[in-house]
């Protein structure tokens, strides 16, 4: 037991010598450090600190219309579906969805005292149009159309690329629970350019949702009309029937048509409620073409919410070191290790021939 304990200190004594030797090399390796870790830190910290600012514009906003979730289905129109379909769902799916953004890009809007396609300035900021002019294809090329209709075949894979790196990495939108509010950010490298992009993107889903509400409308309207107009002639043909027996006195008849008329009664009972039903549903569509304005309440606007980020010095810094742990002190002790695996080796073998002359002498 005794013999175990002693064993395992000179392991742990050795262990702890090893990891002094260890200091002691990189401490003889002082200008490397200084050098290496000092630099790329330092290069992280100047990367961050030099680097140009973007811009988020942010938003909230709420549906003040609980009957939203009835126009769940509306969604599938832009490929978008929602399992719960509430409100707070499918304003967020249209604010997201490509739609609303390139309708946004379309609109004609003020830069620098000049009116020009949103569209135009995006990519100016992001810089998506260096190189076109070393192509033919896209020598000069601006946006134009007004509407999506309108667009060409150019205009649409250019703007579908757009969308891909807008919704992949510049904008956020989620649903808070707590608040009830639907929270989205929209970032670019110029000021003006997100705080218009999330005016009118706001603008373009308040459109939407109010342009479909009236179809929906005028489509409840056609069906109750024509339900209505079915249930009125279904009543005025039993009434005629009615009205005929009872102009027939034929005495061989009379059971006949007393039976006939309690039944014809019974179906316009029936039908009597089914009017009524119908006509309060007409009524009820009829309402929904009075558009209202307040159906989105926009709590925080994109025009007073725009505020500046710059990256983070600290956390480039540390980015920095990070990568300096493994260009430098990792090499360094993988150099240390490899020094003192040659050095043992070499021990090794001199151990090994002294002892082979031994035995050679005795």
């Amino acid at each position: 037991m005794q013999q175990n304990l002693s064993e395992e200190d000179i392991r742990i004594v050795d262990i702890l010598d090893s990891f002094g030797g260890y200091i002691k090399y990189m401490l003889r390796k002082w200008y490397i450090l200084i050098v290496g870790v000092g630099g790329l830190t330092y290069l992280g910290y100047y990367y961050a600190k030099s680097s140009p600012p973007t811009y988020i514009a942010y938003t909230s906003f709420n549906s003040v219309d609980s009957r939203v979730s009835a126009m769940g289905g509306m969604m599938s129109m832009m490929g978008i579906s929602f399992a719960g379909g509430s409100s707070a769902d499918v304003l967020t799916g249209i604010f997201s969805s490509r739609n609303v953004f390139l309708s946004s890009l379309l609109k004609d809007v003020e830069f620098d005292g000049k009116e020009t396609k949103l569209a135009n300035n995006y990519m100016r900021a992001f810089k998506y149009d260096e190189g076109f002019k070393e192509d033919p294809k896209l020598k000069n090329f601006k946006f134009t159309a007004n509407t999506i209709a309108e667009m060409n075949a150019t205009e649409l894979e250019i703007a579908s690329m757009l969308y891909g790196d807008f919704s992949d990495g510049f904008f956020t939108a989620e649903y808070d629970m707590p608040t009830g509010l639907i929270k989205a950010e929209i970032e670019t490298p110029d000021y003006e350019l997100s705080r218009m992009l999330a005016k009118t993107m706001l603008e373009q889903t308040v459109f939407f949702y109010q342009k479909k509400q009236l179809e929906n409308a005028k489509i409840s309207l056609t069906n109750s009309s024509k339900r209505l107009d079915s249930i009125t002639a279904e009543i005025s043909s039993r009434q005629r029937m009615i009205a005929e027996s009872q102009d027939q006195n034929i005495f061989n008849r009379k059971k006949v048509n007393t039976i006939d008329q309690q039944k014809i009664m019974q179906e316009l009972q029936t039908l009597s409620v089914m009017y009524s039903d119908a006509t309060s549903t007409k009524e009820s569509s009829k309402a929904g073409f009075t558009l209202q304005n307040n159906l989105v309440r926009i709590i925080d606007s994109p025009e007073y919410s725009t505020y500046t980020k710059h990256k983070s010095k600290v956390l480039y810094s540390i980015i920095g070191f990070a990568v300096s742990i493994i260009l430098v002190i990792i090499p360094l002790i993988l150099s240390k290790a490899i020094t003192d695996g040659r050095e043992e080796n070499k021990q090794r073998e001199a151990l090994q021939k002294a002892a082979n002359n031994n035995v050679e002498i005795v």
